[in-house]
């Protein structure tokens, strides 16, 4: 029989790793430019008829999409075939005009057939369809038709009215990209064309349909996916459009639309995009073509195809256009007229076409901007008048006021009575003081309040609008964390307007950004010098005070915006994390409480009452089933993703924290805590390589130094073997932090490990001298007797760990190994079972465990622990060379025996024992 062998079992070191298709595209037509070679003029009535009756319809509406980017309008350098087909076997109007660049606004004409000042909507977030405005959708509703709608983005949610007659208004963007304060919520066409799709599946009869379809990809900031974006690399606007006409195709090419011939298809923009020309990037401020110019392609049954209409149309002109289509009278109410009778040849009287853009007013309190088109002549009613003459002038480069005072003055009064006409309503959504700080982080409102009368006349959009600009490149350089360079573009508005709040709320942002919090606070002071009375600034204020450590001040800010606002959440929240400090818990409970009764069910509040009461009371499983509800309610709630993996770590899945964790990286790929968080758990599971990279990744993101961090950092490099790049993380955070108690444990486990063990044992002795409570410490020190073969210094240091923490399975497995190598085998046992309780995946626990029951005479209980030991290191010879060694002792097990030796060699080749291994199969054999 061979001799028992004994593997040396000195436990690892220890070590804390903080580890009707109706399309709407928006964008600029050049005016009167013919592109398709196949294309028909209308001219005279030729007699044709289109076919009216109960036909089906498709709108789908593209966000800021410019005409002139697409092939029907003489775009030759991008590929949009889907929009090229429907163009060759339909209508384009080379001349429609949008009624607003604003998304909301424009949606809401294209859906009523009303101008603004009619309907009252006249800006994104601010104001809501009244249920007085009647939709094209209750019209066809109360006609017998199934209505849906199918959402892009936030800015159409149903709260803002446009749901209005939709069986179905499916707003649902859980589907969506990564979220930003600065970005509006939106999911991308593919999302949203399988949602259509799902509804499709449960249509079971041929009853006519209305399907209203949005798509927003072409939105600023621009970011197609594979393979658009390698393919319009330098040119991501043109691969946003090229992405959406693919999405397109693949939606018309469903057989419920593809093989319905009653399908009426219909193709509009809401708006474009400038581009850069007259000094706008986007849209929105300005009132030119680059924004108002809109695509219009129509194909109905019995239309005729490849015609081009020159005459100008308007938004307000698709519902009469569908109800005549579908022969159903049209509401006195619409401003718009049918365009069938176009198409048919049939020209009514010259009209004018009315536009606005009210953003500049709202946002920054400058002019209002309103216009009026007829024919070849654009009026802009602006502080500076300004006169186009469309037909010489497609870009609007020459003011031609001065020179044509006649037209001016024509559509100066026209446009004026046209207005009168209208009214000036604005149906105004009430909004709580965290909606009104969103919508100034998106640009759609200013921080200074309700705007009252200007003095001596209000700025020109146009003079002003490099203001804009500043800040919107000021917003782009704070997605991406480039805090001085948005400092810079905010002091050029500061520049020019030193009272710009939305400007000094940025700035003091970026200071904050770049841990610059003295100069942070300067600026909040001048903001609250001009808005006392502002909640959000009031809070941003408090936020900085935290972080200078002025406590007293934090509550006495916090008091004062909840004073103006009780249920102003970031106020709400910075309370409730105060209240949570030691010895108050009781009091954040209790505040949180009165907050969930005032908004129920609120998800940031629920995560805080996870994270501030249930958690630390040890209610994790309360605190799991209010998280997976935040995260059902609110699937971007970055936390939650977070909290949620901590709660699965501490209750031992570690799997399935590690996946929550990647779920909050795919909505947020920039959160620093989440890089950290699966960087130290990848570390504890022996994943070196990623654990490195979301560590990095982590440290890279972070704002000012996090020493947990680069402490993990630190001891995968050493797992790694690099142990001086270790031992240079470790001093770093030593620098900034000499009694930083994990860096001068993890620093000595690098030590240790170069062979200089002396010089690791005096630091862990200092570490446990300054911090007696810091238990990896205390184990590693373990380690370290165990190497000395100091049995009982081993036995005291490690049961120090686990008395200061139960749940350190090392600990208690080099307990084990300290009493075994004392004699003490039934304490051995206890030690080794105790680690397999905590931690069941601890193979080395229950390798140790089968060599003292060996020792005891308990064979086959050793084999039955060794075989378990195999589900979680089949791969480690020692395993297979302990059970070899047990089998061969039974004459019955010898197979087993010899399976088990030849796994050893198979596996450890190289090892010191394989030739004396390979012997005992060979005496096995014979």
């Amino acid at each position: 029989m061979p001799p028992p062998h004994r593997w040396g079992r000195g436990g690892c070191m220890s070590r804390r790793m903080v580890a009707v298709v109706l399309v709407v595209v928006g964008t600029l037509i050049v005016a009167g430019v013919a592109v398709m070679s196949i294309s028909k003029r209308a001219g005279k009535n030729t007699g044709l008829r289109v076919e009216r009756g109960r036909h089906s319809v498709l709108l789908i509406t593209i966000d800021t999409t410019r005409a002139d980017h697409l092939g029907p309008y003489g775009a030759e350098n991008i590929e949009t075939p889907t929009l090229d087909t429907l163009a060759q076997t339909g209508v384009v109007m080379e001349q429609a005009m949008a009624v607003a660049p604003i998304t909301l606004v424009a949606h809401t004409s294209i859906l009523t057939g009303q101008y603004p000042p009619t309907h009252g909507v006249r800006n994104n977030g601010i104001h809501h369809v009244s249920d007085e405005v009647t939709t094209v959708a209750e019209i066809l509703g109360q006609e017998g038709y199934r209505t849906a709608a199918f959402i892009s983005a936030a800015v159409l949610e149903r709260r803002y009215g446009l749901d209005q007659g939709f069986d179905l208004f499916d707003d649902d963007l859980s589907t969506g990209r990564e979220r930003h304060s600065r970005m509006v919520p939106d999911r991308p066409a593919e999302a949203t064309v399988d949602s259509v799709f799902s509804w499709l599946e449960g249509l079971e009869d041929d009853k006519p349909f209305f399907a209203w379809v949005h798509f927003y990809d072409p939105h600023a900031s621009y970011s197609p996916p594979p393979p658009f974006r390698d393919r319009y690399r330098g040119r991501l606007y043109d691969g946003e459009i090229a992405y959406l006409d693919s999405q397109i195709g693949r939606l018309l090419d469903h057989p419920a639309f593809k093989n319905r011939a009653d399908l009426a298809t219909i193709v509009i923009g809401d708006h474009g995009e400038s581009l850069g020309e007259h000094g706008e990037q986007t849209h929105a401020i300005l009132a030119y073509d680059s924004t108002l110019h809109v695509p219009l392609i129509l194909r109905v049954p019995g239309g005729p195809e490849g015609l081009r209409i020159r005459e100008p149309v308007s938004q307000v002109d698709i519902v009469p256009t569908l109800l005549d289509l579908l022969k159903v009278k049209a509401p006195e109410t619409t401003a718009g007229r049918s365009l069938l009778p176009l198409i048919e040849g049939r020209h009514g009287e010259p009209r004018m076409l009315y536009a606005e853009t009210l953003l500049p007013f709202y946002t920054y309190g400058w002019a209002k901007l309103r216009v009026g088109r007829l024919g070849r002549w654009k009026f802009i009613e602006a502080p500076t008048p300004e006169l186009f003459d469309l037909r010489r002038d497609p870009r609007e480069l020459s003011n031609v006021a001065l020179s044509n005072p006649g037209p001016k003055h024509d559509l100066e009064r026209d446009l004026s009575e046209m207005v009168a006409a209208m009214g000036d309503r604005e149906e105004t959504l009430e909004l709580d003081t965290e909606s009104i700080a969103k919508l100034q982080a998106l640009g759609y409102l200013g921080g200074a309040g309700p705007i009252g009368p200007a003095e001596g006349g209000r700025p020109d959009p146009k003079d002003s609008i490099g203001t804009h600009v500043h800040l919107e490149r000021a917003r782009r350089f704070m997605q991406d964390r480039l805090f001085k360079q948005a400092e810079k573009s905010l002091d050029k508005v500061l520049t020019v307007d030193p009272n710009n709040l939305a400007a000094l709320t940025e700035k003091a942002n970026a200071l904050e950004g770049g841990g610059r919090l003295d100069e942070a606070a300067e600026v909040i002071d001048s903001a609250l010098r001009q808005s006392p009375q502002s909640p959000s600034l009031l809070a941003q204020m408090a936020r900085i005070e935290k972080s200078r450590g002025q406590t007293q001040r934090v509550h006495e800010l916090l008091d004062s915006a909840l004073a103006i606002d009780p249920n102003f959440l970031p106020a709400v929240m910075q309370k409730a994390r105060l209240l949570a400090a030691p010895g108050v818990r009781g009091e954040a409970a209790a505040f949180l409480q009165t907050a969930l009764d005032a908004l129920p069910g609120e998800p940031r509040l629920e995560m805080e009452m996870a994270r501030l009461v249930d958690m630390p009371q040890g209610n994790l499983e309360i605190a799991e089933e209010r998280l997976r509800r935040v995260l059902e309610r609110d699937p971007f709630l970055v936390g939650a993703y977070r909290l949620l993996g901590e709660v699965l770590e501490a209750t031992g899945r570690e799997e399935e924290a590690l996946e929550s964790y990647r779920r909050g990286l795919s909505r947020e790929p920039d959160d620093p805590d989440l890089h950290a968080r699966c960087g130290q758990l990848l570390a504890r599971q022996g994943q070196l390589p990623p654990a490195e990279a979301h560590l990095r990744e982590s440290i890279r993101l972070s704002n000012g130094f996090r020493s947990e961090v680069v402490v993990a950092l630190g001891g995968v490099l050493a797992e790694s073997g690099r142990l001086d790049e270790a031992r240079r993380e470790y001093d770093r955070v030593l620098e900034k932090e000499p009694a930083n108690p994990d860096a001068r444990n993890n620093r000595a486990i690098a030590l240790y490990r170069s062979g200089r063990r002396a010089e690791a044992q005096a630091e862990l002795l200092e570490v446990v001298r300054r911090f007696p409570r810091h238990a990896d410490a205390h184990n590693n020190l373990a380690v370290v007797y165990i190497d000395a073969v100091d049995w009982s210094g081993a036995e005291a240091m490690a049961r120090k760990a686990v008395a200061i923490d139960p749940g350190m399975a090392p600990a208690w497995n080099n307990l084990g190994i300290a009493l075994d190598e004392q004699g003490r085998l039934d304490e051995a046992e206890a030690g080794f079972t105790r680690c397999i309780e905590v931690q069941p995946s601890y193979w080395q626990a229950r390798l140790n465990l089968g060599i003292t029951l060996k020792k005891m005479g308990r064979l086959d209980k050793a084999a039955e622990v060794l075989e378990l030991a195999l589900e979680e290191g089949a791969s480690r010879p020692e395993i297979h060379l302990e059970l070899g060694d047990i089998y061969a002792q039974d004459p019955t097990t010898i197979d087993k025996a010899k399976k088990h030796y030849n796994a050893f060699l198979r596996l450890a080749r190289r090892h010191p024992q394989a030739a004396e291994v390979a012997q005992k199969v060979a005496d096995l054999g014979t």
